[in-house]
Order: C-alpha cells, then structure tokens, then sequence
C-alpha cells in the first residue's frame, strides 16, 4: 500500500482557502504607493503689486524733483514779494513757482510723469494688469504735495493786492498744466500704441532738456557746472528724440507719422518754449497784453526760422533715429539666421 504524502492535503488546504480570508492590512506587492500631495501654494497677495506698482510712481516722482532739492529748493525771488530780501534767505518750496521758471517747472512734472510711464511699460509683464493705475498715482501725489506745499508758501509770502491774486493764480495754472501734461505722457508710454508712445517720449526728451537747463541754473551763477554742462540741454533732447524714433520705427502709416511728427515737434515746441519764457520773463511786457503777445510772436518767428538753432538738433535726431535702426536691423537678421 502506497504511503500517501502528509504534505499534499496541507498545500491543497492552502489553495482552498478563500481570498477573503486575507488580512484586511495586508497591501498587494504590486498595487504602488500613492503620490504624495503636492505643497500647497500661497498666492501672492494683490496689495503687494500694488505697494511695488506705487513705489515706482513715487520713486519716478522723487526722481524729476531731485535736482530742484538738491540744490537747496529755496522759493525764486519774487516781484511781488512782501519784504526785501535774498535768494538764501526765501523759504523753502518743493516746487520753483516763478514767472521766470515756468520751463522747469513744466518740465520737473512732465519728465515725472514720463519716467514712471517708462517703468510701467518696461515691467508691464512683471505686474498686475492694473499695475499702472498704482504706478500714475505714485507722482501724482508727489506732485500734488509738492503743489499744495509750494503754493501756500508763495501765498504767505506774496504781498496784498490785485496783481498778486492774478500771479498766484497763473502759477496755479501753469502747475496744473504740467501735471495733466505729465499725466497725458504717462497714459501714453505706459500704455499707448507704439505711434503714440513714441510722441509721448519726444515731448518727454523736449521736456528733459528744459529739466537740465533748469537743474544748471538753480545751482548759481557762481558754480562752474553749469558752464561745463550747457551741451548738455542742447543735446539731449534732440538725441533722445532719436532713440524713441529709432524704438517705433516701423513701415506703418502710424509709425511714420509719428516718426514726421516727433521731428516737427523737436522743431516748433522749443521755439515756443523759448518764446513764451522770454514774453512772460519780462515785468514790463506783463502790464501791456498786447504788447506781450506781439513779444511773444517775435521771439517764435525768430526761433523757428534761424538755421542755426533749427538744422543742428534735427540733425542729430536723424542720425541717432538712423543709427538706432541700423542696430536694430542688425540684431533681427542675426536672431533670424540663429534661428535657421
């Protein structure tokens, strides 16, 4: 009689046994462990963009008043100041409200308005969509500060009477002017089309030169920088015409009109600038309108027509739009072979 194996019935046993018989616990060899959960990730909060957005605005506003403070912010003299008295000793004022500084003060809140515009539009990809609307306020209020400041200094110190109310009220109008002119240069950098930023960036570079002249004055007719620094306003605005032609230069109806207009605006605009600083620079041509405006018209007709004052900054504007082109065509070819 064959001797059957003990071990047969415990392996069949075994191979019976139901799979429910398994250990809840127990996790098959091949089933993989899940993925752990991902980081959690905190959004940036918005008002973060926004205090970045309006720390720009106001650092470009501080930047265009920088000049004026550093070279002691003290009020201009004034004709229709209360007492006799010196340039070191007027009080201080954040803003050169004079008859005889309307350029620089126009062009303190234009180039302000301009450099934020630059920065929103160079880091508009960076920031929240509304970035901008935060950027604009950052020199906005500088410049409405600094206006509230220096309007109520000159008001303290001005004399009684009619003449005053009307001059208060001019240099009022002429820091209003500048601020919407400021604000009009920042819509349109930041935000504008290409034609209209480039227009917007050459009454800016217009405006950077009546900036410097200004800066160069206050320091003094005794400091010797403003004698080593004069090209300086006579060159940089027509240079930096240039770079924005050459930045916007295109084959576009837009584009050239833009390009004709920049040039017709480096041309007219610092005639009339010329001619108006000199008209209302003048105490005598103040109390005879019409005289003034005759002034006025001269001096424009002057400007605008002398070779000697016209040819030389288109000139450079030209040559810098074409030089810029040049460059920018050289870099696109050699994108393009890189790519090929």
């Amino acid at each position: 009689m064959t001797e059957t194996d003990p071990s047969v019935p415990a392996a069949a046993a075994a191979s019976a046994t139901p799979a429910s018989a398994t250990p809840a616990s127990a996790t098959p060899a091949s089933e993989p462990w899940p993925d752990p959960a991902p980081p959690a990730v905190r959004p940036r909060p918005a008002w973060g963009g926004a205090l970045a957005s309006l720390g720009i605005g106001v650092a470009a506003g501080l930047l265009a008043l920088l000049p004026w403070l550093l070279t002691g912010a003290r009020l201009p003299l004034q004709n229709l100041w209360a007492f006799e008295t010196t340039p070191d000793r007027m009080p201080v004022a954040w803003l050169p409200l004079s008859q005889y500084s309307v350029t620089y003060l126009l062009g303190i809140l234009v180039v302000g308005g301009a450099i934020a515009g630059i920065a929103a539009r160079a880091l508009r990809r960076r920031l929240p969509n509304a970035a901008p609307f935060s950027i604009a306020a950052g020199p906005l209020f500088v410049q409405i500060v600094a206006a509230a400041q220096s309007v109520d200094v000159l008001r303290r110190g001005l004399r009684d009477g009619g003449e005053t109310a009307f001059y208060l009220a001019a240099c009022i109008a002429v820091v209003v002017l500048g601020i919407a002119g400021g604000l009009l240069v920042f819509g349109l950098v930041a935000r504008g089309r290409v034609p209209a930023a480039v227009i917007a960036l050459t009454l800016a570079a217009i405006a950077t030169g009546w900036w410097i002249s200004g800066a160069l004055v206050s320091l003094g007719p005794l400091s010797p920088m403003p004698y080593a620094l004069a090209p300086l306003v006579t060159w940089t605005p027509p240079v930096l015409v240039g770079a924005a032609i050459a930045w916007g230069a295109g084959r576009s109806v837009g584009r050239i009109v833009a390009t004709v207009a920049s040039l017709v605006m480096l041309w007219v605009i610092p005639a009339i600038a010329t001619a108006v600083q000199a008209g209302v620079g003048s105490r005598a041509l103040l109390r005879s309108p019409g005289d003034l405006l005759d002034y006025i018209a001269q001096v424009f007709r002057s400007a605008v027509t002398m070779p000697q004052l016209v040819l030389p900054p288109l000139v450079v504007a030209i040559a810098v739009a074409a030089v810029g082109i040049g460059v920018r065509w050289a870099v696109a070819r050699r994108a393009v072979a890189r790519r090929r």
